[in-house]
């Protein structure tokens, strides 16, 4: 009989902890907080949230006790909203609903994954409220995608950055490449101006050399001819 009781009890309470746990999950996807005799619900319109897909954020506001409340129309004129992820935030464009009264619609892209809250600031109808609201973990799309991708879209702002990163580098490599193209052909052209030089130069003094030299030449011979004709005329002048 004890032990009869103690499997009930404790039947009873795993029972009261699986329907604890599911009200858990459900109340999580759209989170509810009340502020006097206001209520406020936020969640993502679509869930699960994927990350890169379009989205809203929806917002319904009523007034009274659980069991008899009534939507409250304009009620975010006074009220200033955020989506915030880790310290970044993002200002919200909440919509009249056109199908729900006193409930409000703000389209959005969540770009990561992980959790996001909406942070509401101001009043509703003189109530003062300043409050985060914790809604649903964006998810990645690889849970769900079929057949898999080889391009993980969690890290497409990485790899894209890491490619524009990639072709700024080799854009400036190249610049350089240019540049030093260029400063070599400036030098190249500079040594040929000065070989060509020293070749003028070379030519200058060769032909300088050849003229010296033939006009030695020339002055030897002229001295051989003229020193015969003098010893011509001295042997002539002996003998007469």
């Amino acid at each position: 009989m004890e032990r009869t009781k103690i499997i009930l009890l404790v039947g009873f309470f795993l029972l009261l902890f699986i329907v604890f746990t599911s009200h858990l999950d459900v109340s999580f996807a759209h989170t509810s907080q009340t502020f006097g005799n206001t209520t406020v619900e936020i969640g993502w319109l679509n869930e699960p949230p994927l990350v890169s897909d379009l989205n809203s954020i929806t917002l319904q506001v009523s007034k009274g006790v659980s069991g008899n409340q009534t939507p409250i129309l304009n009620a975010l004129s006074n009220l200033s909203s955020s989506a915030k992820f880790g310290t970044m935030t993002k200002q919200l464009d909440f919509q009249p609903s056109p199908t729900t009264d006193g409930a409000y619609d703000a389209k959005i892209i969540p770009t990561r994954v992980g959790p996001y809250s909406i942070v509401l600031q101001g009043d509703i109808k003189g109530q003062k409220l300043d409050s985060e609201f914790k809604i649903e973990d964006v998810e990645s799309k690889g849970i769900y995608s079929f057949p898999d991708s080889s391009i993980d879209p969690t890290n497409t702002n990485n790899m894209n950055e890491q490619v524009q990163n990639a072709i700024s580098k080799l854009s400036n490599d190249v610049q350089n490449t240019r540049d030093d193209l260029n400063t070599s052909q400036i030098e190249m052209t500079n040594i040929q101006k000065s070989i060509n030089g020293l070749q003028n130069n070379l030519n200058s003094s060769y032909l300088i050399s050849i003229t010296v030299l033939g006009i030695a030449i020339a002055g030897i011979v002229m001295a051989a001819y003229l020193y015969n004709i003098l010893r011509v005329k001295k042997g002539m002048l002996e003998r007469s």
